[in-house]
């Protein structure tokens, strides 16, 4: 089986995670249940989850140079996962802050640290190597202009441009920003095309051919996850029905997988199958990165369903 090359640009962060017994109300404090610091970062995780689907990861990137930075570099070598576009900077490695209540559901304040420092100097550094992939995946934890640039030099290069952006700013539409492969959840479809979820089906043509996109696929949690192309084609993929006890990295599984399938040349019916298979296994354990899952896991999933 082709094992596809995967240039991931995006965040690197320490997710510093608290388990309460629901999400606190405004000025209300709560005591936690438990709690537990692990690698994250919306780059990173979509990283493992392509490295775990199959992947070549190249990744770009930058983490601090404290213990913290170094540790998570060593992490991402250990995935396999090539670090040479992963630079070390003086400013302190990204972190976010997670509580996960007791249905899984979670609130996340992220602080950028040294991922702000990924710059367009960074991408045209490793030009090459996103040339040289199959796929650019890309998310909007990093500044804006180093994602717009990679995109560019990707689509310029014939490269497909998967971009999930998240977290989704205000003013999206008017970034500039472009892909052959959108990934949103419901909200940031309606925040990417300007139109509530109903009228965004029916005007997908025109909403596709603005965001200079092939197809954008919306997933909706434990819902199915709707496929809208630019050919005027709408399908459905109903997910693996679960019980999650942590929704924190879900989407990147997601993502990761998709990104992978896509390179491999699989159907978009059959490589969302799989991607929807991935990000509910994730829900499963706690922690963005632990709870990835291996294809192996995925394939176990659908034979056993």
């Amino acid at each position: 089986m082709k094992h596809p090359t995967i240039a991931v640009l995006g965040s690197l962060n320490l997710d510093f995670t608290l388990q309460v017994p629901r999400i606190p109300r405004a000025g209300e404090t709560l005591t936690s249940v438990g709690s537990y610091v692990q690698f994250g970062g919306k780059g990173g995780n979509q990283a493992i989850a392509a490295a775990r689907a199959g992947g070549k990861v190249f990744m770009i990137g930058c983490l601090g140079k404290e213990d913290h930075g170094r540790s998570y570099l060593e992490h991402l070598r250990a995935e396999g996962i090539d670090t040479c576009g992963v630079l070390s900077a003086e400013e302190t490695t990204g972190s976010a802050w997670i509580l996960v209540d007791e249905r899984g559901e979670n609130l996340i304040v992220v602080t950028p640290g040294a991922n702000r420092l990924l710059g367009e100097s960074q991408v045209e550094a490793n030009a090459e190597q996103i040339r040289a992939s199959d796929a650019l995946l890309v998310q909007l934890e990093s500044p804006i202009e180093a994602v717009r640039r990679a995109s560019q030099i990707a689509r310029e290069a014939g490269v497909q441009v998967i971009l999930n952006p998240s977290p989704c700013p205000q003013g999206v539409r008017k970034l500039g920003l472009f892909a052959d492969v959108w990934i949103v959840n419901e909200h940031e479809a309606e925040q990417v095309s300007g139109l509530p979820f109903g009228l965004l089906v029916e005007n997908r043509a025109a909403v596709l051919k603005e965001l200079q996109a092939s197809v954008l696929v919306v997933t909706r949690g434990s819902a199915s996850t709707i496929v809208l192309n630019s050919d005027g084609r709408v399908f459905e993929a109903i997910p693996p029905k679960i019980t999650p006890v942590d929704t924190v990295g879900a989407g990147d599984s997601f993502s990761g997988m998709l990104a992978v399938c896509l390179s491999r040349g699989m159907s978009f019916g059959d490589a969302v199958d799989r991607a929807n298979t991935a990000g509910a296994l994730a829900t499963l354990k706690f922690g963005a990165q632990a709870s990835i899952p291996c294809a192996a896991e995925v394939d176990d999933w659908i034979r056993g369903r």
